[in-house]
């Protein structure tokens, strides 16, 4: 069964929780566009296990469909002063791939969906699958911290990391404070299973005003046979990518930034640019996010934006330097190839209960590339991308109270098949234990 690009069941979507961090930072004037979606731990130690289950009812096509999910998180941390110890692993992930809080992978991203590099020695998933989605050591002051471990990370407002994607195992991830800047420059891998795949990113942030701040960023895909190319943490990647003797790495930059009114509704944009070239012709690929975002009081939330990503955005000759991992998107999670029209609205009553409103029009698949790889002895003229055109146009309405989260959707295609139905997912920590 296909579902939604905005399925509400799965949650392919920034978590309640996450909207209410964006409303506090704009109510307080405080925005950041570095993300790398922390943990809080005690001073004990601490081990937690966390059951869900997903029911969803659909029908599509007069025919109904009820499929029920089960999933079993397990969270375990410690406090040292200034460290933090921190892990999750997920069980029972047979249903897709990877499995987080508020997302699930799309149902196709353009991207090429096979990987001609090593496949992992267990190449599916089963009834009990584990899942590590964080495992990490991290120190931090007042002005410096670093991350060692696997993390998500989000910069912007997502189109080089959205924060949706599968988390990177950091070698290092440096922050430093000073003034009105903030520097992040990071060394990753991709899992075990993908171990030619290498990104290395930095930023920097800077915030002249109060209520204006704008972030500067770059990241580059690269293969292991080059594994150090992009390993000093202040070095300029372009310099490297755009001298060096091989230039197939994939460098993405950009530059995000956001002006706050009254500390009510604040404006964004956030522009990458793939493959760029400083000075010079030739052709780029691109990606633009722009939108609106307000809070009149304490309760509630609104978020617009609009997304125009190209067919040929984060795409790569190569596989391993494609901004994918395995076909799921690393940047803005509906992948490329599209318009994207979306609003959220969020609001807040009593003892923790939540209304949710999301509407959104997606506009997917213009054209097809054929791709020759010359000499490379695989397949030839492969989809990349596919061009197949996909018009939908989602809306739900929700209720999440503490442990429940409920509520109604409608999925309509336009020509092709519509579908609505009803969804409830239930999470609990049932068992938790500090020593």
């Amino acid at each position: 069964m296909n579902f939604s690009f905005y399925d509400p069941v799965f949650l392919k979507d920034y978590s309640v929780q996450f909207f209410e961090l964006r409303r506090n930072f704009l109510l307080k004037g405080t925005d950041t566009y570095v993300w790398t979606f922390d943990d809080t731990a005690d001073i004990k130690p601490f081990l937690k296990f966390s059951p869900g289950l997903k029911l969803v009812n659909i029908t599509k096509s007069g025919v109904n469909y009820t499929n029920s999910y089960l999933d079993l998180e397990f969270d375990a941390g410690v406090r040292f002063d200034s460290i933090l110890v921190y892990t999750r692993v997920n069980f029972f992930n047979f249903v897709t791939p990877y499995k987080f809080n508020f997302y699930e992978p799309l149902s196709d991203n353009r991207y090429n969906l096979y990987s001609f590099d090593e496949q992992p020695i267990v190449g599916g998933t089963s009834l009990f699958d584990i899942n590590v989605e964080k495992a990490y050591i991290k120190y931090a002051n007042d002005n410096f911290g670093i991350l060692v471990g696997r993390n998500n990370v989000m910069i912007g407002e997502g189109l080089l990391f959205s924060g949706l994607c599968y988390p990177l195992d950091h070698v290092y991830r440096l922050n430093f404070w000073f003034g009105k800047f903030q520097v992040v420059s990071a060394f990753a891998v991709t899992q075990d299973t993908f171990p030619e795949k290498t990104i290395s990113y930095q930023t920097l942030e800077w915030k002249p005003f109060s209520n204006f701040m704008v972030t500067f960023y770059e990241a580059v895909s690269h293969t292991g046979k080059d594994y150090f190319k992009y390993f000093n943490p202040v070095s300029l990647y372009y310099e490297r990518q755009r001298r060096g003797i091989s230039n197939s790495d994939n460098l993405l930059g950009g530059i995000a930034c956001k002006l706050n009114f009254n500390k009510k509704v604040s404006v964004f944009l956030d522009f990458l640019n793939d493959d760029f070239i400083v000075f010079s012709g030739g052709t780029s690929k691109y990606g633009v996010c722009a939108g609106v975002e307000a809070s009149p009081n304490f309760c509630s939330f609104l978020r617009f934006s609009f997304v125009a990503i190209p067919r040929f955005t984060y795409t790569h000759v190569s596989d391993t330097n494609a901004w994918q991992f395995m076909g799921l998107p690393i940047g803005y999670p509906r992948g490329n190839d599209l318009l994207d029209f979306y609003l959220s609205y969020l609001r807040k009553f009593n003892n923790d209960n939540y209304v949710i409103l999301r509407v959104a029009q997606l506009n997917k698949g213009e054209g097809t590339l054929k791709e020759h790889w010359e000499n490379s002895g695989y397949p030839k003229n492969m989809p990349f991308p596919t061009g197949k055109v996909e018009r939908e146009l989602f809306t739900m309405l929700g209720y999440q109270r503490k442990c429940i989260y409920a509520g109604f959707f409608l999925d309509w295609k336009y020509k092709l098949s519509s579908s609505f139905g009803a969804f409830l997912y239930f999470k609990s920590d049932v068992f938790k234990v500090a020593f």
